[in-house]
């Protein structure tokens, strides 16, 4: 024969159990209440050169906007470990953004890398302009 499972006299169990977190009373039997928010996960996985132009364009001037601000701050170009934390910094923006996350694949790493150096340039000419103005 089987043995009996001893039960608890002093709980119910068709009672909910309320637990409380710091003032907030939540119901164990509420999963709602016990799962933590979370954004909505980025469905759109897709590659630069599907985007459409308003949001390559978008793309471009975070990009930009991010290279310049490395410069103003180390006057260094960004290779290596501080390019790769750039751009995956831009891609998370760009997901959050825009709820697309993008592939990191050799032709976005060869485009933005062409785009650093275009920015630098004319981050250069103007600051040679500027000194040309003020030591002629």
């Amino acid at each position: 024969m089987a043995k009996k499972k001893k039960r608890k006299h002093g709980i119910k169990p068709d009672l909910p159990i309320i637990i409380d977190y710091g003032g907030d009373l939540v119901s164990v039997y509420d999963p709602v209440s016990v799962m933590p928010y979370s954004e909505p996960p980025i469905t759109e996985r897709t590659r630069y050169k599907k985007l459409n132009a308003e949001q390559k364009a978008a793309f471009k001037s975070m990009f930009v906007s991010a290279v310049t601000s490395y410069w103003n701050e180390n006057r260094l170009i960004p290779f290596g470990e501080d390019m790769a934390d750039i751009r995956k910094w831009m891609l998370e923006a760009f997901a959050e953004e825009y709820g697309i996350l993008m592939k990191e694949d050799s032709e976005l790493k060869n485009y933005l890398m062409t785009l650093v150096i275009s920015t630098l340039n004319k981050l250069l000419k103007a600051e040679k302009k500027i000194q040309e103005k003020e030591n002629p």
